[in-house]
């Protein structure tokens, strides 16, 4: 298919000769149902061993996973991913380079509809258990960020407590009878507790009126 002019895909993809790019993102689309998120991570991996390749460099089994998540992770600690950054650079590799190469999920959903003809609007399919690790992904990310601030707050003397440890949870509040659920909780049972109220509500007066 031709280029779309403007197409950031089409360039880097070009540029890192990843011709093959185009038939794994729509194998992995349409195949593995990747999402759009899982996508961009996959074609940024690509360009990043791609760069590591040329320039002599041997990725072992999960050290472009690493370097990448090290690049990009805001979790990761500033001295680790600034070690990572010396290793790569050292090894002749453009980082801020290739960081600017790396695709958005926007983007990459841009290509898909304009370029491959791929409609990413398609209906969607519910995955309770992919969403529920998906949150506990971001909780997880944000309990880390809460104790690294404490943690760097207490080491300068601006807050006194030993050994901090925070503790972040998801709730979830019915806006219409103001119950409260855990996030886990929620996703388990499925419902409010009003909604079976209301069933068993209706089935009590539907028995009584047949009565």
């Amino acid at each position: 298919m031709a280029a779309h002019e403007g197409c950031k895909v089409e360039r880097v993809t070009e540029r890192y000769d990843l011709h093959e790019a185009d038939d794994r993102l729509l194998r992995r689309r349409e195949n593995e149902d990747a999402s759009l998120r899982e996508l961009e991570t996959h074609l940024n991996r690509r360009l990043l061993k791609q760069a590591m390749i040329e320039q002599g460099m041997s990725p072992l089994d999960g050290e472009v996973e690493n370097y990448y998540r090290l690049l990009t992770d805001d979790t990761v600690m500033t001295t680790a991913r600034r070690e990572a950054r010396r290793k790569l650079e050292k090894a002749g590799i453009d980082v801020d380079g290739v960081e600017t190469d790396f695709v958005s999920y926007q983007t990459v959903r841009k290509h898909l509809n304009e370029c491959l003809d791929k409609d990413t609007s398609e209906e969607y399919t519910p995955k309770p258990d992919n969403d529920l690790k998906n949150i506990e992904k971001l909780r997880q990310r944000l309990q880390n960020v809460v104790e690294k601030s404490v943690g760097r707050l207490t080491e300068h003397g601006v807050i006194q407590i030993d050994s901090p440890e925070a503790t972040v949870s998801v709730k979830v509040t019915c806006g219409e009878c103001g119950r409260t659920y855990g996030i886990a909780t929620l996703f388990r049972r499925r419902e409010c507790s009003c909604v079976s109220d209301e069933t068993d509500g209706a089935s009590k007066q539907k028995a009584t009126s047949l009565n």
